[in-house]
């Protein structure tokens, strides 16, 4: 049997933040934990629906963790 987590991280890009500082809070947030024994499952990038498929409102990170079965 096996646990899933679903994180949020929501898109933010401006020019103190640069265009990339949500992808690259994402790849923190996949190393931290896998550091835990978690596996990645998928990256999913959540389109922004008022204004179309290629604006991205946010990255959901779908991770899988086997659980002990007793």
């Amino acid at each position: 049997m096996f646990q899933y987590d679903f994180v949020e991280v929501q898109i933010q890009s401006s020019f103190k933040t640069g265009p990339t500082a949500s992808f690259d809070r994402s790849v923190e947030i996949i190393k931290e934990r896998a550091a835990e024994g978690w596996e990645l499952q998928q990256l999913v990038a959540v389109p922004n629906e008022k204004t179309g498929a290629f604006s991205i409102q946010k990255y959901v990170i779908i991770f899988k963790k086997k659980i002990n079965e007793e």
